[in-house]
């Protein structure tokens, strides 16, 4: 099943989509329904068919739009004097700025990579969603070797891996276990000071220029947070997740050659 191409249909793809948020929101993905998708949108689940196979179709699709990847390039664009350290921690702050906004978003991402959602989704979807998790890895990657080589950090190629994968699993842990609200207080502590003491330990194991302190942290809070205050929902739609999976970004650009000699 082809995403929409002319505006027309991506517009009524995004209203599909909205109110398939909506009932996420308000009744949990198990009791989500093609059905009553349709009624809520006010259209025949024939036409729902039009733009989506399954109900895995649209998981996958609703977590793309809200992927964080979406503002990314975006927030680079407004901020030119970033780091690549700074960019390096760019996808985790806006990760945690995108739970905040939606109630979904953490549902939609823990369920959307479970091989028993995305692969009863349709060919198109799953390449375009394999496609955005692996751009996820290869931002952390291709920052790190930008860190590299502006002198920011000192890391072999098995350093780089493995610090990539660190980020990721540190990333899914900690949403995991505050966002499911079953741990009890007495093991947590308070989730800001908790994530971003955890970050700098994993961050600090490695020999970066600067080490990731609290203040380079808040600033980049802040910005983030300002950013996704005034732009959250600007880049959520058919257009923006078809636009990001078709252009390179700005550390696949100035990147690739070094990592390809690394």
């Amino acid at each position: 099943m082809k995403c929409p191409t002319e505006t027309l249909p991506m517009l009524r793809c995004n209203q599909i989509l909205d109110a398939a948020e909506q009932l996420i929101e308000t009744q949990g993905i198990v009791s989500f329904r093609f059905s009553q998708l349709a009624k809520e949108v006010g259209c025949s689940t024939g036409t729902l068919y039009k733009f989506f196979e399954r109900k895995e179709d649209v998981l996958v699709c609703l977590f793309l739009r809200s992927a964080t990847s979406n503002h990314l390039q975006i927030f680079i664009n407004k901020h030119p004097d970033l780091t690549a350290q700074e960019k390096v921690l760019l996808p985790i702050l806006f990760t945690f700025e995108t739970i905040k906004r939606s109630k979904s978003f953490f549902t939609l991402r823990s369920v959307s990579v479970n091989t028993m959602v995305w692969q009863l989704a349709s060919d198109e979807k799953v390449d375009r969603f394999k496609k955005r998790i692996n751009a996820f890895w290869k931002w952390f990657t291709d920052s790190l070797y930008e860190a590299i080589e502006r002198g920011e950090l000192e890391a072999t190629p098995l350093q780089v891996m493995e610090l990539v994968q660190g980020i990721t699993f540190y990333l899914t842990g900690s949403l995991t276990q505050f966002e499911s609200q079953l741990v009890d207080v007495k093991y947590l502590s308070h989730r800001r000071e908790t994530c971003y003491r955890h970050l700098a330990k994993l961050m600090g194991q490695y020999k970066w220029r600067k080490p990731l302190t609290h203040d380079l942290f808040d600033s980049l809070e802040s910005r983030s947070s300002a950013f996704f205050d005034k732009h959250y929902r600007d880049h959520m739609s058919c257009a923006a997740c078809r636009a990001i999976s078709s252009a390179p970004t700005e550390a696949e650009t100035s990147c690739s050659g070094l990592q390809a000699t690394g």
